[in-house]
């Protein structure tokens, strides 16, 4: 999935859902990622997760931060 897709209307990045949090399987499909390496970005903290219950969640601003900081990284 290319940036475009997260773009909003003032620009921001936003997960084309409008979700507030996501579930694992859902952000490895959205970044296009492993388990290992959503695992890795979770322990260096470069993605955020959250519990409720047993369930793990990822808030959506995480996801948007951690892919504004690869573009960032690549300008």
């Amino acid at each position: 999935m290319s940036l475009q897709g997260f773009q909003g209307a003032a620009g921001e990045l936003r997960a084309p859902s409008g979700k507030l949090l996501h579930r694992t399987a859902d952000v490895l499909n959205l970044l296009s990622i492993g388990k290992t390496t959503f695992y890795r970005l979770v322990a260096s903290r470069k993605l955020k997760i959250v519990k409720i219950g047993s369930a793990t969640f990822v808030p959506d601003e995480s996801i948007r931060a951690y892919v504004a900081s690869l573009v960032q990284e690549a300008a």
